[in-house]
């Protein structure tokens, strides 16, 4: 894979979406018009922009080059295959199992590029519902989805337990009579997963296995 070498690339630890390996955050003015991916939609906006020196106040496109950037990209995702988008303006979160898609998108303009996740060459390979974590040697990672009732007991129970590693927010959200959710905490061994599932099962939303790095 040929990047720009001053672009910062870090590990894929797990797949987005539980399917794509890749992923590049771009940086564009008008991220928002890309929303839903609906790139007609996004040609019109730019047939909008007539004069420089008329474009609306709010706009964050100010000069000619950010316009000849968000058209480039246009342009270049009307050519690829195999991708998702997420917004999060002003960036744009591209997810792809397609290599040469992250080239296209990075050469674009190496500046605007925020970084590229990439699987590490140790772990090239990811399955769906597994992590790879760094300097911690436990089997699972459960994810906690919304609570209903508190789970003291079970936080007392992990103290002294070297096999669960709980993080302080999975530990706060056990702890209070109900939660939205969304913390997580470490479990080592199928004997310990199963009494974690006696505990707190009602509670679980997703199970991923760890892949040490």
């Amino acid at each position: 894979m040929k990047l720009p070498k001053s672009v910062k690339i870090k590990d894929t630890t797990k797949l987005f979406m539980n399917k794509y390996k890749y992923k590049i955050v771009l940086v564009c003015p008008v991220a928002n018009w890309f929303r839903g991916n609906d790139l007609a939609f996004v040609s019109s906006k730019f047939g909008e922009l007539a004069d420089p020196e008329q474009y609306p106040v709010w706009l964050k496109i100010k000069t000619p080059k950010d316009l000849e950037y968000c058209k480039t990209l246009h342009n270049v995702m009307f050519k690829l295959s195999d991708y998702e988008l997420r917004i999060e303006h002003p960036l744009i979160n591209v997810y792809t199992n397609v290599s040469v898609n992250l080239e296209k998108l990075a050469s674009i303009d190496p500046d605007r590029v925020k970084y590229i996740s990439v699987p590490n060459k140790a772990n090239p390979e990811l399955a769906n519902n597994t992590v790879i974590v760094k300097k911690l040697d436990f089997d699972y990672k459960i994810f906690l989805g919304k609570t209903k009732q508190n789970h003291t007991n079970f936080v007392e129970w992990c103290k002294n337990n070297k096999k669960i590693k709980l993080t302080p927010t999975a530990k706060r959200s056990l702890s209070r009579n109900s939660s939205w959710g969304g913390s997580y905490f470490y479990v080592k061994g199928d004997q310990t997963l199963t009494m974690v599932r006696m505990f707190v099962g009602g509670s679980i939303a997703k199970i991923e296995s760890v892949i040490k790095a």
